[in-house]
């Protein structure tokens, strides 16, 4: 989760101007079936900002499950407009 959210953060990544991204936390139930669990914001408020900054985003997150020992326990998940934080 530290490398997407560095990449959020550093990288000028497309909208990023108008976009605000928020370091990872840990979720509620932090572990699930000892899987570790983390979320991370990044709003806006301009929706097509958040478009072009999340489809620059993606290809970054899958560069990220490619590297690392722990490369195949990897999974993204993208919720725009979720109900809870």
């Amino acid at each position: 989760m530290n490398a997407a959210a560095l990449a959020a953060q550093t990288q000028q990544l497309t909208g990023h101007e108008q976009v605000t991204p928020y370091p990872a936390v840990p979720m509620t139930i932090q572990r699930v079936a000892n899987i570790e669990r983390a979320q991370m914001l990044v709003e806006s408020s301009s929706r097509a900002a958040l478009q072009r900054f999340l489809a620059a985003w993606q290809p970054v997150l899958f560069e990220t499950r490619q590297q690392g020992e722990f490369k195949s326990l990897i999974r993204w998940a993208v919720d725009v407009d979720p109900i809870a934080i």
